[in-house]
């Protein structure tokens, strides 16, 4: 098949050495495959809060392809992207995304990707904590009654982020928003202390 796609290249297209190279070189870069056998498993790498667009995956190196209607995950690899496979859910797609940076840019590369781009927001062992409700005049239509509150349309779902060192952090998903506004107080209470919680209730009290 090779032979006559090289034959029908010369006869249609002219003797040229260069439409021949071209041809080969457009073959070369398709046939780049990635391969992971062998290559240990490795957890997603997710995006902060603040690099996540509405519809996309909230893991690094991953796309949702409409036209399969499935997960991508592709990497780049000397200045070209690399499609690494289709999957069904992004969790698979994002963990060989990762297993892929591993293979092919090192250990190192991999570390300094989670250190960017991830920022889990653990809550454990954090006590209640009341929402802290946002003054009246603060209030859009529509918008959240409490501080760190959203409503995320795509989700039909409450959204609770902080924001921490100047970035965006994500917390959770939810229900209503009494319950993304107590995880956000109980954020506050983490990474900002009981001061944090008391200083945001008074300036909106």
């Amino acid at each position: 098949a090779a032979v006559d796609y090289a034959r029908a290249v010369f006869k249609y297209k002219g003797q040229g050495q260069g439409v021949l190279d071209k041809g080969r070189e457009a073959k070369e870069d398709n046939s780049f495959i990635i391969d992971l056998t062998d290559v240990p498993t490795q957890l997603p790498i997710p995006k902060s809060a603040g690099h996540i667009k509405e519809g996309a995956s909230k893991y690094t190196g991953v796309t949702f392809n409409k036209q399969k209607n499935k997960w991508q995950a592709q990497i780049s690899i000397d200045g070209k992207n690399r499609l690494i496979g289709h999957y069904m859910n992004e969790e698979e797609a994002g963990a060989d995304y990762a297993r892929a940076v591993f293979k092919y840019k090192g250990q190192g590369a991999l570390g300094k990707a989670r250190e960017q781009d991830s920022f889990i927001i653990d809550l454990t062992d954090v006590p209640p904590q009341s929402p802290i409700p946002k003054r009246a005049g603060h209030i859009k239509e529509g918008a959240s009654k409490y501080i760190g509150g959203t409503f995320n349309k795509q989700t039909n779902k409450w959204r609770a982020l902080i924001k921490i060192d100047g970035k965006l952090r994500h917390i959770g998903y939810y229900d209503n928003e009494e319950e993304a506004a107590v995880d956000y107080a109980r954020a506050v209470f983490k990474y900002r202390g009981q001061f944090g919680t008391e200083s945001q209730s008074g300036r909106n009290n």
